[in-house]
């Protein structure tokens, strides 16, 4: 038997989870969830490996995976809940738009905590399945210090979210993509480690809350990227506005699949919904193998326009970038009529495969 922690401590085997990897610890852990709230107190996974479908998270609360302790998602599609139907068109796929088919969903939360160093385990071996981390509507949020492992679907996904600090969190064998700030404001991801099939970093703006949003005031530094995709991205997700974005003191390493080929692009901006991408700063990258160090694209795909209108692309600034074994020196590119404006690039070296042409 586990002794009984601090005062505000509530270990999940006290209240009935197994963490033997086989028998389901849905109930247990959403007991001691419901019993935190009560204090705001601290949801505690001991050593263990604890198997679970959909669970709820409560405002004010910390929930700490020890080192040792793993939460597994169930492989049972029917331990989670279903699919969200939204009563609206989000014009957006299930991974963007959803936020119910998840292992740790939280929504319209204030002061939650999901803190390490214990790891998830998405406990899937292909693309198509519930998130790890899933949060809507929430503020004033950490996640530090974890593992997120296999996982089949956006590993942290944030809709409309204020006030979020990712740090230090390590993110192994995705097939979908990383972390996914959407129409989210005041957020930190800082010092995290990132290797995934689709893009690593990505901030959208959809239509998923069925209002044009603004994904503003995002610092991304210190990361170390690994992907078949976009290392760093704004879009295609593109229906709202980008403000204030900073990217900055990141590795990215591009990876090549057999199916699909060398895809990857360092960083990419991509305004094709109608929105405005406007006051971003990248600085200080390191990238090898990647397709195109420098993707900006001004577009008019229209998703989620009544009337498929551009939208405006400007005031990007990007310096002391260094890119080796690029296919491509960068794209630039707006359409006729709607030019990219105020692009500023400083001390850019790119070194792209096999050299140039003698024609």
């Amino acid at each position: 038997a586990w002794a009984v922690g601090a005062r505000g401590e509530f270990n999940v085997r006290d209240h009935g989870a197994r963490g033997d990897g086989r028998t389901l610890d849905t109930r247990a852990i959403q007991a001691a969830i419901d019993s935190a709230r009560q204090t705001g107190g601290i949801v505690l996974f001991p050593p263990g490996e604890y198997l679970s479908g959909s669970l709820h998270l409560r405002r004010h609360i910390t929930v700490r995976l020890s080192a040792g302790s793993v939460l597994i998602a169930s492989k049972e599609e029917a331990d989670f809940d279903p699919v969200e139907r939204l009563g609206y068109d989000s014009h957006s796929d299930a991974e963007t738009r959803d936020f119910r088919f998840a292992l740790l969903q939280g929504r319209d939360l204030t002061g939650l905590r999901i803190l390490g160093p214990g790891r998830i385990d998405g406990n899937r071996t292909s693309r198509g399945g519930p998130k790890p981390i899933a949060l809507k509507r929430c503020r004033t949020t950490q996640i530090r210090e974890l593992t997120i492992v296999n996982a089949p679907n956006y590993n942290i996904s944030l809709l409309g979210c204020d006030g979020v600090d990712i740090r230090g969190v390590t993110i192994l064998n995705g097939y979908s993509d990383g972390i996914d700030p959407d129409c989210s404001r005041n957020v930190r991801i800082s010092d995290c480690h990132i290797e995934s099939r689709d893009d690593a970093i990505v901030l959208k703006t959809s239509f998923a809350l069925g209002t044009r949003g603004t994904t503003q005031d995002v610092r991304v530094t210190n990361c170390h990227l690994s992907t078949i995709h976009n290392g760093l991205k704004l879009g295609t997700e593109s229906t709202g506005h980008f403000r204030n974005i900073v990217f900055s003191h990141c590795t990215i390493v591009g990876r090549s699949h057999a199916w699909k080929g060398d895809l990857s692009s360092g960083v990419s901006l991509e305004m094709v919904d109608g929105g405005t991408l406007e006051r971003v700063v990248v600085s200080d990258l390191r990238m090898s193998n990647v397709r195109a160090p420098i993707f900006v694209r001004l577009g008019n795909r229209g998703r989620g326009q009544e009337r498929r209108v551009a939208g405006t692309l400007q005031n990007v600034s990007i310096s002391n970038v260094v890119a080796v074994g690029a296919m491509a020196a960068s794209s630039i590119t707006g359409i006729p009529d709607h030019p990219v404006s105020g692009i500023r690039l400083q001390n850019i070296r790119i070194t792209v495969r096999g050299g140039a042409s003698a024609e």
